[in-house]
């Protein structure tokens, strides 16, 4: 299948090969970017949906999530802080959480969904500024929606909820051939089981958001950190040579959403009539306003910080307790695990060795 370009619009030749039939263009003309969004964001709620037994949904930029989420009840003030005014379908609770989390860095985004897209959850995406959207299946409605976006640019994929690769993949890079085996990890309780401090206990719906966590940084570029609570993941930090550089970014998003998450929406009843993106900003700037750096995270109960890598050192958790983080989930394997693990418990929070690295590149 020919695509509008490659990485960058100079690289004027670009093209996917599928011999299985399984993944298929329904509208629009995309790039490279967009097809590497969309199986990357795909595998993300496919697994996730499979685990965690719940539709789930991400907002994708540049082949890393800037949310994710599982669907949930909206309350009043997060239908307010998504611009979400109906009371929408479970995917559409999904997505809605899932752009929520970082509204200002999804403008643009590519969408995975999990499920079978409705009309409510098109309604919802169309109001929103999106580069396509990958899922297994689109109701006639929906996908006549959709095609009216972006002027009947609007990229949308579909593909088949059962199909799995080979077990080998290959990738070329400056004309030599890397092959290795999938990361085939499956998110089970077994990685939950080596508990190092323990000052709250795991309950399972804390072993959900670690899972929900562990699946996320499964397909986030490397080092990555995420905050994860209720279903949602509200804070990432992705793609950083330093890993307390990573954690900094994590925590601070996900702070900024616990500051939108207390801010009073009455503010916007003068705004009508303004566009979506035009009231993300009014958002941001009644955040600053009203809260500057306060850390308020620390409010949230049940807060979940999990890693792709090992600490290096304690300053993470000196940086997550200070963010009122209650859980991480991390594996271990620095000379300073002793110190770290000492630190964990001084600030009661529970650290559960994971096992397994998650690198992603």
């Amino acid at each position: 299948m020919k695509l509008k370009y490659g990485m960058n619009p100079y690289q004027d030749f670009a093209e996917i090969i599928d011999n299985s039939g399984a993944f298929k263009i329904l509208n629009g003309n995309p790039s490279v970017i967009n097809v590497l969004d969309a199986l990357n964001s795909w595998q993300l709620v496919k697994e996730t949906a499979k685990t965690l037994g719940k539709a789930a949904a991400t907002s994708f930029k540049h082949v890393t999530p800037s949310g994710m989420a599982i669907s949930g009840t909206l309350s009043e003030t997060e239908k307010q802080a998504y611009l979400t005014k109906s009371e929408p379908s479970e995917l559409a609770a999904a997505y809605a959480r899932a752009r929520g989390a970082d509204r200002l860095a999804s403008f643009g985004d590519f969408i995975a969904l999990s499920d079978t897209v409705d009309a409510a959850t098109a309604k919802m995406i169309k109001s929103e500024v999106s580069d396509g959207v990958i899922a297994p299946g689109f109701s006639a409605e929906a996908l006549e929606i959709l095609k009216t976006k972006k002027k009947g640019g609007y990229v949308i994929f579909s593909i088949d909820r059962d199909y799995e690769p080979e077990d080998i993949e290959s990738r070329e890079v400056f004309g030599i051939t890397i092959r290795q085996k999938r990361n085939q990890l499956k998110v089970t309780d077994e990685l939950l089981q080596d508990i190092r401090t323990e000052s709250e206990p795991v309950t399972e719906k804390i072993a959900a958001d670690i899972k929900l966590g562990i699946l996320t940084l499964k397909y986030t570029q490397s080092n990555s950190i995420c905050v994860v609570n209720n279903g949602q993941v509200i804070g990432i930090g992705s793609g950083q040579q330093s890993r307390i550089l990573c954690s900094g970014l994590a925590l601070n998003k996900a702070n900024v959403w616990c500051q939108k998450m207390k801010l009073d929406y009455s503010f916007l009843k003068q705004h009508e009539g303004l566009k979506r993106t035009e009231l993300d900003q009014l958002i941001e700037q009644k955040r600053e306003e009203v809260f500057a750096d306060k850390i308020v995270l620390n409010d949230l109960e049940g807060s979940c910080l999990i890693s792709d890598g090992f600490f290096p050192q304690k300053d993470n958790i000196e940086l997550a307790a200070k963010y009122g983080i209650q859980y991480i989930a991390s594996p271990v394997g620095s000379i300073r695990d002793q110190e770290i693990m000492e630190t964990a418990k001084k600030h009661g929070i529970t650290f559960i060795n994971i096992g397994v690295r998650l690198f992603h590149h």
